[in-house]
């Protein structure tokens, strides 16, 4: 009879033990489908930034073909100078435009860069999070699966 209710209460600890381990678990699980939503997320934003910087490379790209082409002719401007004086004015005007907005991309690019560079390194940080709570995860199964075992074992005596 006394073992009967030893055996009962054990059998009533180790639900409760399973029971806390499986709200655990749930908890884990929830969390670590937190972070894949996030990574979901941080990763259409990084894709969304490398579009616009392979964007931003063709127009800079482009710009410095422009800017190539205005200094080529600017110089032919320069050439005939005194037949094309005012010309040649507005072409450096234009060749100065050309180098602001290159500068100006160019300082956009390097700040996307940037950002793409912190945000790389937080989804490292948050993979190794998830690769630490996995761990957790898998270690408390363990855990589970061995009192469940001890649980078997002490039942089939």
């Amino acid at each position: 009879m006394k073992l009967s209710i030893i055996n009962a209460l054990g059998c009533a600890v180790l639900l409760g033990l399973a029971a806390i381990q499986w709200v655990k678990h749930e908890t884990l699980r929830q969390r670590a489908l937190e972070q894949q939503q996030e990574t979901h997320k941080i990763s259409v934003a990084r894709d969304e930034a490398l579009e616009k910087i392979s964007a931003l490379q063709i127009d800079i790209a482009d710009l410095k073909i422009a800017l190539e082409q205005t200094q080529q002719a600017a110089r032919e401007a320069t050439e005939s100078a005194l037949k094309h004086e005012e010309e040649a004015k507005k072409l450096t005007l234009a060749n100065a435009t050309l180098q602001t907005e290159r500068d100006t991309v160019t300082a956009e690019r390097d700040a996307l860069q940037a950002q793409t560079a912190e945000w790389e390194a937080a989804i490292k940080q948050r993979d190794a999070a998830l690769t630490k709570l996995n761990a957790d995860s898998v270690a408390l199964r363990k855990r589970l699966d061995e009192a469940i075992a001890l649980l078997n074992k002490a039942g089939a005596r």
